[in-house]
C-alpha cells in the first residue's frame, strides 16, 4: 500500500502509474456493531437472521449475522480509506460476490487486495483500467468473503 510517511501523511497524489501486476494491499479494521447490521438490515436486506438474534439462532446461524451487501459496502468504505488519494477512482462495477462465512457483531474486517491486472484504456484517454482481486477477512486467515472489482484511475499528467 501507499505507506504513510513518517509523519503519518500519505502521498499527495496516486496515479494509474503508481499501480502494477501482482502488486497486493492488506489493509482496514472495522469492527461489526449488532446496531449497525440492524440498521443496514432494516432499510436494505429484512431477512429474520439480519434482524433478530433468536431467529438467527432459531435458523442455525448461531447469532445474528450481518448482510453480505453490508459486507461487501465495508470492503468499499475500507478500500476508499487505504488508497485516499488516489486520482479519481471510478468502478464500472464488482464480480463474482461471495459470501463465504456469517458475519457476526464483534468481528473485525479487513482486507487483502491483489492487483490481477492494469492496462491504460483506449476508450478513456489519460486514464487506466485495474483489476483487483479482494478478500475480506475477520481473522487473520478466515475469509469471509471475496470479490472481484474495477477500477478506473487517472493517468499521471
Amino acid at each position: 500500500m501507499f505507506q504513510p510517511d513518517k509523519n503519518n501523511t500519505y502521498p499527495e497524489q496516486v496515479w494509474f502509474e503508481d499501480f502494477f501486476a501482482g502488486q497486493r494491499f492488506d489493509y482496514g479494521a472495522w469492527l461489526m456493531t449488532q446496531s449497525e447490521m440492524i440498521d443496514f438490515a432494516t432499510l436494505y436486506d429484512p431477512e429474520p437472521f439480519h434482524l433478530d438474534e433468536k431467529a438467527a439462532i432459531e435458523l442455525g446461524w448461531g447469532g445474528l449475522i450481518a448482510s453480505g451487501p453490508q459486507v461487501a459496502s465495508i470492503w468499499r468504505r475500507l478500500s476508499k480509506e487505504a488508497f485516499p488519494n488516489a486520482q479519481s477512482v471510478i468502478s464500472p462495477g464488482w464480480e463474482n460476490i461471495r459470501w463465504i462465512k456469517p458475519v457476526f457483531a464483534g468481528d473485525c474486517l479487513h482486507a487483502h487486495t491483489e492487483i490481477s491486472e492494469i492496462r491504460l484504456l483506449a476508450s478513456r484517454p489519460g486514464e487506466g483500467m485495474i483489476k483487483l482481486q479482494n478478500s475480506i477477512y475477520r481473522k487473520k486467515d478466515d475469509v469471509v468473503a471475496t470479490l472481484s472489482s474495477t477500477w478506473f484511475v487517472r493517468c499521471r499528467p
